[in-house]
C-alpha cells in the first residue's frame, strides 16, 4: 500500500483500466448469470450498508428478507408460503451446504447413538451430472458422495437412487436446471422415494428455480413438478442472480417448514451478544442486504407476468438457436428442455473415441474465444459444446456465433 493516497480521478482511472479487463456480457454463452435488472443495481446502491446478519439494525431489509422467501415460495408451490422457512444465501454452493448439513444433523436426530458401519461413512445420493458444489460438500462434512446413473436424457434414474440407500445415507438430491444440460430429474418419483424412506429431499433448483415455474403452456416442460407441491421435498435452494436478474451474489435457501430440521437448527445456532439479535444460525455472519434489497426490488417490479416474458423470451433464443443449427447441419445433443443446448461437434470418426471428441470439441471451444472472442463451454458428460441462452443475447448474436462456428467446423483442421 502507498504511503500517500492517489487522487479519485487517479483511483477511477486504475478502476477502468480494471473493468476493462473483466468480459462484459455480448459475447457470453456460457454462465447461467447475467446483466441484472435495472431496478436490482438501484436497490442494491440503496440499501449498500445493509447487514442482514444484524438484523436489529436492520429492521426493513430483515422484512424484505421475509417477505422474498414467501414470494419464492409462492413460486415453489409451497402450499402454505407463510411456513416456509428460509433465507437468502450468497448462491446455490451455500445453500446446498447448508442444506446437507442439516441433513446430517437430522441423521443423528432420527439415529442417536448409532455410527456407520465400519470402514464407511454417512452417505448423500446425488445424480452423476450434480453440481460440482457437492463435491465441495462432501469434503467440508466428510461425508461419502454415492453418484446415481443417468438415463440418455441425462435425467437420474429412480431405481438407481433406490438401490443406493443403506443405513447410513443422510439424504437425496435432486436438480432442476442441470448445470451442463438444464435437465430436470424425475422429481415426483424421487419424492416417492424420501418419503418411503423417510429421507430428506434437496432439490437444487439454482438455476432452473426462475425458469422452470414460468414456462408457457407451448413448453413440453410446462407444469414440471419439482418443489413443494411434492410431499417428499424437503428443502430447494434458487438463485436470483441466475434467471431471477438479481445481482450477484443472490440466492435463496427455504425448507418447507422448521419440522423437517428437526433440532438441526439448534446444533448450528450460536449466541452472537455482540450484536442486535441473541442468536445467529445461519452459515455466513455479515450477509449484504443489498442483495435482499435487489432481490426483493426485481421480484416486486416484474411479478409472474415480467418473469414469464423473461422466460419466453429465452426460448424463443432457444428456438432461433436450432434453426441457425440446422443450417450448418447440427442439432443438439438432445432436445432443449430449457435455455441450455449443448452440440456435439466432434466428426463421425471419433464417434468411438470419447477422449479424440473431447480434445476436438476444447479445441474448437478455444478457437471460438481466441479468434471470435465467443465465450462458449464444453461439457464433460459427453464431448460437446455448452451454450447457455441468457437474457443478454440477441438473435444476431447467435447468428453471427453461428457463422464462426462454422468457419472452424470446415476446417479440415478440425
Amino acid at each position: 500500500m502507498n504511503e500517500k493516497g492517489i487522487s479519485e480521478k487517479e483511483l477511477f482511472a486504475e478502476l477502468g483500466s480494471f473493468s476493462n479487463a473483466d468480459t462484459n456480457f455480448k459475447k457470453v454463452f456460457s454462465s447461467m448469470c447475467t446483466i441484472p435488472h435495472p431496478v436490482a443495481v438501484k436497490a442494491q446502491q440503496q440499501f449498500s450498508l445493509s447487514n442482514i446478519g444484524d438484523p436489529g439494525l436492520f429492521r426493513g431489509t430483515c422484512e424484505m428478507e421475509t417477505e422474498v422467501i414467501k414470494m419464492a415460495a409462492g413460486i415453489l408451490n409451497h402450499p402454505d408460503s407463510k411456513s416456509a422457512f428460509g433465507h437468502l444465501t450468497s448462491g446455490g454452493t451455500e445453500s446446498n451446504i447448508e442444506a446437507v448439513l442439516h441433513m446430517k444433523n437430522r441423521f443423528s436426530d432420527f439415529s442417536p447413538g448409532s455410527s456407520p458401519d465400519s470402514g464407511s461413512k454417512l452417505n448423500l445420493i446425488v445424480p452423476k451430472t450434480a453440481h460440482f458444489s457437492f463435491e465441495k460438500i462432501a469434503n467440508l462434512l466428510g461425508i461419502e458422495l454415492k453418484k446415481a446413473d443417468i438415463d440418455s436424457s441425462f435425467r437420474v434414474i429412480p431405481e438407481s437412487v433406490e438401490s443406493l440407500i443403506d443405513k447410513n445415507t443422510i439424504g437425496l438430491i435432486g436438480i432442476a436446471g442441470s448445470t451442463e444440460f438444464g435437465e430436470c430429474d424425475p422429481i415426483e418419483q424421487l419424492s416417492e422415494i424420501a418419503v418411503k424412506h423417510n429421507l430428506p429431499l434437496h432439490i437444487d433448483a439454482a438455476f432452473g428455480g426462475f425458469v422452470y415455474p414460468f414456462l408457457n403452456q407451448s413448453q413440453s416442460n410446462y407444469n414440471t413438478k419439482f418443489a413443494f407441491d411434492l410431499p417428499g421435498v424437503t428443502s430447494v435452494s434458487l438463485d436470483p442472480h441466475k434467471m431471477g436478474l438479481s445481482v450477484i451474489p443472490s440466492g435463496i435457501l427455504i425448507f418447507k417448514d422448521n419440522s423437517v430440521l428437526s433440532s438441526s437448527l439448534d446444533k448450528i445456532k450460536v449466541k452472537t451478544p455482540y450484536l442486535t439479535s441473541r442468536y445467529q444460525s445461519t452459515l455466513t455472519g455479515t450477509r449484504p442486504g443489498s442483495s435482499v434489497a435487489a432481490t426483493y426490488a426485481v421480484m416486486k417490479h416484474l411479478g409472474v407476468e415480467g418473469y414469464q416474458k423473461n422466460v419466453a423470451y429465452c426460448m424463443d433464443l432457444v428456438d432461433h438457436f436450432q434453426k441457425e443449427l440446422k443450417k450448418i447441419g447440427l442439432k443438439p445433443c438432445i432436445p432443449p428442455a430449457i435455455n441450455i443446448i449443448t452440440v456435439a461437434v466432434s466428426s463421425e470418426s471419433d464417434k468411438f473415441d470419447k477422449a479424440a471428441a473431447h480434445e476436438k470439441t476444447e479445441k474448437i471451444r478455444s478457437q471460438l474465444l481466441e479468434k471470435y472472442g465467443w465465450n462458449v463451454s464444453a461439457t464433460k458428460t459427453i464431448p460437446a459444446l455448452r451454450f447457455v441462452l441468457m437474457p443478454h443475447i440477441t438473435k444476431e448474436d447467435i447468428s453471427e456465433l453461428i457463422s464462426d462456428l462454422k468457419k472452424e467446423l470446415d476446417k479440415k483442421t478440425v
